[in-house]
């Protein structure tokens, strides 16, 4: 049997129904155990604010929690006795969680809450969607239609006729959301503005054609 073997893409993007972002609290200071009491007061805090806007317990996730020293560069003159002064230390202790926010409206508002409550580290905003198989099944039946109008124009180009679909298979590892650039911006009254764009997921099928 002759055939025709293409392979379709397709693509369909969607608004996201779904943010995430990092955000944690850093204390700094001469006394370690002052510096461990300041960041857990902070902490319990932060995380107060976050769940009074209704994030829930299961969408907070502890990522980091790091202990640090950072000595006094370079040494210090020498004392009396011939010993280098060490001179004060300075101790950080960084707590950090993940957050997954299901409500993109309120994203904005909720970095501002957040940063009010103490935080002083916020990065990693991204955004996904919860539940993408629409938009993989529309993805889907764009990418069938590219490997059918492919097929055709090879069969033009070779002076065949396309026959009937003889195999259909999904290229594995085509899909996932891919952030778009542009979109619109979400207006969030005096909170932080946030433009969530859209996110684009493509996949690839290989269909093969008879040739009549």
């Amino acid at each position: 049997m002759r055939t025709i073997t293409v392979v379709g893409t397709g693509k369909a993007s969607g608004a996201p129904d779904v943010a995430h972002f990092t955000v944690g609290v850093e204390a700094l200071g001469p006394s370690l155990q002052e510096v461990v009491d300041d960041n857990k007061t902070k902490m319990a805090a932060l995380l107060a604010a976050l769940k009074a806007q209704g994030i829930a317990e299961k969408d907070i996730r502890t990522t980091n929690y790091n202990v640090y020293v950072e000595s006094p560069q370079p040494p210090q003159p020498m004392v009396e006795g011939g010993k280098a002064g060490t001179g004060p230390v300075t101790y950080h202790v960084n707590n950090q969680v993940d957050v997954t926010v299901r409500d993109v409206a309120k994203l904005g508002d909720l970095l501002d809450k957040a940063v009010l409550a103490g935080a002083n580290n916020v990065y990693g905003v991204s955004f996904s969607v919860d539940d993408p198989t629409k938009l993989q099944g529309l993805a889907r039946a764009n990418a069938i239609a590219d490997a059918k109008a492919r097929a055709q124009d090879l069969a033009g180009l070779t002076g065949v006729t396309l026959g009937d679909v003889i195999s259909v298979s999904e290229v594995i590892g085509s899909t996932g959301p891919l952030f778009a650039a542009g979109g619109v911006a979400r207006d969030m009254a005096a909170s932080v503005p946030v433009q969530t764009g859209e996110l684009e997921i493509s996949m690839n099928v290989q269909v093969t054609y008879a040739i009549k």
